[in-house]
């Protein structure tokens, strides 16, 4: 009878990916688009004071004595 092989190498199957390393690409897609827009976005923190209403003209003339 022959001898039996000895074993050389043993494969094993890797552990599956964390969610981290899954889904990092999608977290990262959606901080960029929210910083993007943050950054181009119009909107100032600071308020404006209201711009002065324009006033009628004098229609009236002035009465003089």
């Amino acid at each position: 009878m022959p001898k039996p092989q000895p074993v050389q190498y043993v494969l094993a199957k890797p552990t599956p990916p964390t969610w981290w390393k899954k889904n990092r690409h999608v977290v990262m897609l959606i901080v960029g688009l929210v910083v993007g827009g943050w950054l181009v976005s119009d909107h100032d923190t600071t308020a404006t004071p209201p711009h002065d209403r324009p006033r009628p003209a004098h229609s009236a003339v002035a009465e003089t004595e």
